[in-house]
């Protein structure tokens, strides 16, 4: 690897920690080797990123992110939110549920786990607290179920995977899905476990005729919103529609619902939600164009291969390349959110895996479980950082839970997802014939 290149790389991380906006660390990084490497002329380099953002497939992330921010601001995930509560409301820890249903569902839907903390965490958080639950173990709950946007799809995560490596799509949006529901049983097991000793308060019982009227009309409220994920998928795997045509279906269904069913959103209300939109995407593609452009110059250099080589010194049992590629992936994901570390390493580590054995449809499902959990640990944990700004929480009362939740749910779960193959495959190869 040549010095230049290893500069870039030390330049990129040290941008990266002392927290320098992760559109803003690729630029510095393809503008250092711009500047004194020898890539031929500027317009090579800009061309590379240019036409990675022409491709019709990235048309899908604005549009799930519009949809997310429909359901948000539109009355959607609230009504999600009544009705697991209805549910699971009057069992101790009942909330804690909730929130890891709730936020698997939104989360879903938007595609992003930013979104999933902003939308739930706003309306979960407060009602928490108000039941007995500790404000910072309520925040390291949404912050941990959030990342469960990268596993439920349609996620935004899994599209970017697949259009950088060129794997399909619908197998990718799988492939996480029985991890994903593993990581919900375990998160609640370990909410069980951990609000045992706290003060909860819960709803006053009910006989099941009142539950049953309750939980029915709450579903009736939430229907039209519940619709929307199985509409979308409907459409996607029923062959009627592809991922990209599945987003601009969720956001035509979700205007009308919000606006003239649910009357929670009015058309000035749905400019600023666009406005909103327009500005995470805007980011976004800043971030894609760049990291095409310096994909486009490692790959010139021949970073991929000299990872591979530099983890074959190492050794070559499929094992430890394995384990090697997972240290990657959760330390990428402990410096960036999930598109940047997706954009990163999946063209890096992908060769590494492919010797390794691993089918590209099964490294979809270790890439999203490994940046998942690098978002919530500590110390750098950028989705923990988000979530205690969104639930104004002491970053401190967050640490204990989510140390908890990191080593004892995800890090099985990613363990799991690594070296039992069918848990990843069996989806995609049942339903898709892969």
């Amino acid at each position: 690897m040549s010095p230049l290149v290893i500069v870039d790389a030390g330049l990129l991380t040290l941008l990266l920690i002392i927290g320098v906006p992760v559109p803003f660390c690729f630029a510095g990084a393809v503008l250092l080797l711009m500047i004194f490497g020898d890539f031929g002329a500027a317009s090579f380099l800009i061309g590379a990123g240019y036409s990675k953002l022409s491709s019709v497939v990235l048309v899908a992330i604005p549009l799930y992110i519009l949809a997310g921010g429909i359901m948000g601001s539109g009355g959607i995930a609230g009504r999600l939110v009544d009705l697991a509560d209805s549910v699971f409301g009057r069992l101790r820890g009942g909330l804690g549920i909730v929130v890891i249903l709730a936020t698997a569902v939104f989360g879903a839907i938007s595609g992003m786990a930013s979104s999933a903390v902003a939308a739930i965490g706003t309306i979960m958080i407060p009602r928490m607290e108000e039941r007995g639950y500790d404000r910072g173990y309520a925040t390291s709950l949404v912050a941990a179920s959030s990342v469960l946007a990268l596993l439920i799809p349609p996620s935004a995560s899994m599209i970017l995977y697949g259009w950088v490596t060129g794997t399909s799509i619908l197998a990718c949006f799988l492939a996480p899905v029985l991890p994903g529901l593993l990581l919900c049983l375990a998160l609640g097991s370990w909410n069980y476990v951990l609000t045992r000793k706290m003060p909860l308060t819960v709803q006053p019982p009910a006989t099941r005729r009142e539950i049953g009227f309750e939980v029915i009309s709450r579903a009736k409220r939430a229907g039209a919103g519940l619709m929307m994920p199985l509409i979308i998928l409907g459409f996607i795997y029923g062959g009627v529609t592809t991922p990209t045509e599945a987003a601009a279906v969720a956001v035509v269904y979700a205007i009308p619902i919000s606006i003239y069913l649910y009357r929670d959103l009015n058309w000035r209300d749905l400019s600023e939600v666009i406005w909103r939109a327009g500005q995470t995407t805007g980011v976004l593609m800043v971030l894609i164009f760049f990291a095409a452009m310096l994909g486009r110059i490692w790959t010139l250099e021949n970073v991929p291969q000299q990872i591979m080589e530099g983890f074959l010194t190492v050794s070559a049992n499929p094992v430890v390349l394995l384990l090697m590629a997972n240290l990657f992936l959760m330390v990428v994901g402990m410096f960036m959110e999930d598109v940047s570390g997706i954009l990163l390493a999946a063209p890096l580590l992908l060769p590494v895996v492919t010797r390794a054995g691993v089918d590209p449809i099964h490294f979809s499902a270790i890439v999203a479980t490994n940046l998942g959990m690098g978002l919530i640990t500590p110390p750098t944990a950028p989705i923990l950082y988000f979530a205690a700004l969104i639930g104004k929480a002491n970053l401190a009362s967050m640490l204990k839970p989510s140390i908890i939740f990191v080593l004892f749910a995800y890090l099985p779960v990613v363990l799991l997802t690594t070296f039992v193959p069918a848990l990843s495959m069996w989806l995609p190869n049942l339903i898709l014939g892969q």
